[in-house]
């Protein structure tokens, strides 16, 4: 049982040691660096969405604070008014 485990032992460390030696060719690497480059920038792009979508929830805030649930459309309003004057 233990000479069985041994023999897999290496024959695994054999496989994965040969397998690191080989080189990757150029055509891989660059794709792989234009890959990683979209990557970042579909996280800047994220980055700048979450900074609209936070100006909503701002004016929200701001209406309730000036008006009562009794005047909704007031709310409403002064919602969409400052939503269209932060977003200029």
């Amino acid at each position: 049982m233990r000479l069985a485990l041994v023999v897999l032992f290496v024959v695994a460390t054999g496989v994965s040691a040969s397998a690191q030696g080989n080189p990757k060719p150029s055509d891989e690497v660059l794709r792989q660096r234009i890959l990683l480059q979209e990557r970042f920038n579909k996280g800047w792009d994220v980055q700048m969405e979450n900074a609209h979508s936070r100006i909503e929830p701002r004016c929200k805030a701001e209406a309730r604070r000036r008006y009562s649930a009794i005047h909704p459309m007031k709310r409403r309003a002064f919602v969409k008014d400052c939503v269209a004057r932060a977003r200029r």
